[in-house]
């Protein structure tokens, strides 16, 4: 439930991050959040145009990322597997599973690709340096998105269960290969 006295726009909004995140994109209804915010399914379609438009309004992947992005070089892999670990049960986790559910939607995968451009690849392209450093980048942006799949959306109980130090070391040592080693053949 929204905060009170909102004005009915940010009340939408509310309504739709939250049913949005705990729900998904199927499952959350214009009508469910119209009256989660108070308000007539209308004036939701009024503001924004449509569901779509209204929960690329309202969810966003930007998270924490960008202070372990502007780290120093030499550890972002193995902090990127610290914030999957330590964020699989936080609002984060529930916005990427939320995207994730709409990507089948052509705008939705046009923003989720944007996204992960502007919040991880663009900073990280820019700072590895070598050879292939947007390559490198993007490959590493895999990398953590399958760990965040693993965790978050799978919910895979062997790697739940496991090391956790381990599980720093052996993935984050893997994505942290991709941003350190600037020449990319089989013996770096």
């Amino acid at each position: 439930m929204p905060p009170q006295n909102l004005p009915p726009r940010d009340a939408i909004r509310h309504a739709a991050g939250e049913l949005f995140v705990r729900d998904g994109y199927g499952a959350t209804t214009v009508r469910a959040i119209a009256a989660a915010a108070g308000c007539d399914p209308a004036l939701v379609i009024r503001h924004f145009g449509s569901k779509e438009g209204l929960f690329l309004a309202t969810v966003s992947i930007s998270g924490d990322l960008s202070a372990i992005l502007a780290g120093p070089l030499v550890s972002i892999g193995r902090e990127l597997v610290r914030y999957v670990l330590d964020a699989a049960e936080s609002p984060v986790a529930g916005v990427y599973r939320a995207l994730l559910s709409a990507s089948d939607r052509p705008e939705i995968k046009e923003r989720l690709r944007a996204s992960m451009y502007d919040v991880f690849v663009g900073p990280l392209a820019e700072r590895v340096g070598g050879t292939y450093p947007e390559l490198r980048a993007r490959l590493a942006a895999a990398q953590f998105a399958g760990l965040i799949n693993a965790f978050w959306l799978v919910g895979d109980q062997v790697l739940a269960c496991a090391d956790r130090e381990a599980v720093i070391a052996l993935y984050g040592d893997a994505i942290q290969r991709l941003l350190t080693c600037e020449d990319p053949t089989p013996t770096c």
